[in-house]
């Protein structure tokens, strides 16, 4: 898995094997983006499928007022812009890459093309889709019900948890600016510094500069546990 910010599950590339993998890149166009490219526009219409094979893209929504408001950073091999090709509908997000990144687009017949030799892809396709619905279910029902510091808490152990790479690790260092975090919350920093601070103050975290540490994953869920109004349904 690659290093995210709120996209914890496997992304179209990483469920399928090197043929179908190398026949979707040459099926496709790579362009490569400079940091801060604004990649496409909330409501464009194209029908294509992007999908990320180096850097990140970050996936927001601009509002008219200049807030921004955040869904996720997707890394390589993560897929966007299905509901494009699959559902007709409009672009959800605006993007912009995170550094430099390279994107490969494939438009509607290009995809229906490579998808008729390899039909694998469909279902790695369904499949991390199906993965993405969960998590979007379980992070709309944190952000309803729970106070923001659990919220917050929530997201920092999920991303942890994500990166770690010895699954026995209980101390990680998440490269998440605070700035993106206050966009996903949907607070402003000076609320964000005030939560973070009483994450440090429980010896759950330590800030640095562009960087969260998680001090120690179990205290951490034994500390949201017991702050949860409901049974939480991980992704597996």
């Amino acid at each position: 898995m690659h290093s995210t910010f709120n996209s914890y599950t496997l992304g179209l590339m990483d469920l399928l094997p090197p043929d179908a993998r190398e026949a979707l890149i040459a099926a496709g166009e790579s362009v490569k983006l400079k940091a801060g490219q604004v990649v496409q526009s909330r409501g464009d219409r194209q029908a294509d499928l992007g999908i990320i094979l180096s850097g990140k893209l970050r996936m927001m929504t601009l509002g008219v007022d200049g807030s921004v408001m955040l869904t996720s950073i997707l890394g390589p091999g993560q897929q966007f812009n299905e509901v494009t090709l699959f559902a007709n509908a409009a672009r959800t997000h605006d993007a912009e890459a995170v550094g430099d990144a390279v994107v490969l687009t494939l438009t509607a017949s290009e995809y229906e093309g490579v998808v008729l030799r390899h039909p694998v892809i469909v279902e790695a396709m369904l499949k991390s889709n199906v993965h993405r619905v969960h998590q979007l279910v379980e992070a709309l029902n944190d952000l309803r019900a729970l106070p923001k510091s659990v919220v917050l808490a929530r997201v920092l152990l999920k991303n942890a948890r994500h990166v770690a790479d010895d699954r026995q690790a209980n101390s990680v260092d998440l490269a998440i600016t605070q700035e993106d975090i206050a966009m996903f919350l949907g607070v402003t920093r000076s609320y964000l510094n005030k939560t973070l601070g009483q994450l440090c103050d429980l010896d759950l975290i330590e800030l640095s500069y562009r960087k969260v540490r998680v001090l120690d994953l179990a205290a951490l869920e034994r500390w949201i546990n017991k702050q949860l109004t409901y049974a939480t349904v991980e992704d597996a």
